[in-house]
């Protein structure tokens, strides 16, 4: 929160992990137009929200979680929380 106490603006993009290109983050649900033209560079992933495994190279665990980010990468298109 700022001092004001209003939420921060989370990012707009990112940097994929795996291989550098711009990433969008997912948002789920029912979306509505206003909220697709405030947030252009989103990827809409509907309304099932279905759990991933992924293997965390960092700690070398398979983990379990909600993607929160999507590369934008047609070859890559690694998803990660």
């Amino acid at each position: 929160m700022t001092e004001k106490g209003k939420a921060k603006k989370s990012a707009v993009t990112r940097r994929c992990p795996v291989c550098g290109h711009e990433s969008w983050r997912i948002i789920y649900g029912m979306v509505m137009p206003d909220v697709i033209e405030q947030y252009p560079k989103a990827e809409f992933a509907g309304c099932v929200i279905v759990p991933e495994d992924r293997f965390y190279f960092a700690t070398g665990k398979v983990e379990s979680g909600i993607a929160k980010w999507a590369c934008q990468n047609d070859e890559c298109r690694h998803r990660w929380w």
